[in-house]
């Protein structure tokens, strides 16, 4: 992952995207900590998330244009967070959303609207965690999450699902 100087603020690195294909190796999201947020956002392919603090903590970026996932994946969507209206000096936040892809379809986990750009690493650890857990379960019992079918995460956002939606049991389902 490389990092560019933010013009707006000297001394501090903003995120590199990749345009058109997946980043090459995992990054340390930890890494990420204190970073500047482009403007339109970015989308990590959560690899590896080790629920205990200091832990294991990996992804991918998604490429800016047409980023796509695939059922059983967690995907955070980060982007600058807001201020409050009264602020007179503008604190860096980010703006977190946790999504899983399941069966077609992005289903919203949960959202964090101002964390401090130094600790928000650590603020969803247990969150991405927790649902990387949640999708193992159901494909442990062959339950069908959609891992081969591509998902355009950017159209899927917009109209995520409001409920997790039914899964297909595998010819081998066990319960």
């Amino acid at each position: 992952m490389a990092a560019t100087p933010d013009k707006s603020a000297p001394g501090t690195a903003r995120m590199e995207i990749p345009t058109d294909d997946v980043a090459d190796e995992d990054v340390d999201v930890r890494t990420l900590a204190g970073q500047r947020l482009p403007a339109e956002g970015v989308w990590l392919w959560v690899t590896a998330a080790d629920g205990t603090p200091g832990g294991e903590f990996t992804a991918l970026f998604l490429p800016r244009n047409r980023p796509q996932a695939s059922g059983g994946d967690v995907l955070l969507r980060l982007s600058p967070g807001t201020q409050d209206a009264g602020e007179q000096r503008p604190v860096p936040t980010a703006r977190v959303l946790e999504w899983a892809v399941v069966a077609g379809s992005l289903v919203p986990v949960a959202a964090w609207d101002r964390l401090d750009l130094d600790e928000w690493p650590e603020a969803v650890r247990a969150t991405v965690a927790f649902a990387m857990g949640a999708l193992t379960e159901p494909e442990a019992h062959h339950a069908d999450v959609g891992a081969r079918e591509q998902v355009d995460v950017e159209t899927a956002e917009s109209s995520a699902a409001t409920r997790f939606p039914s899964l297909q049991k595998g010819a081998r389902a066990r319960y």
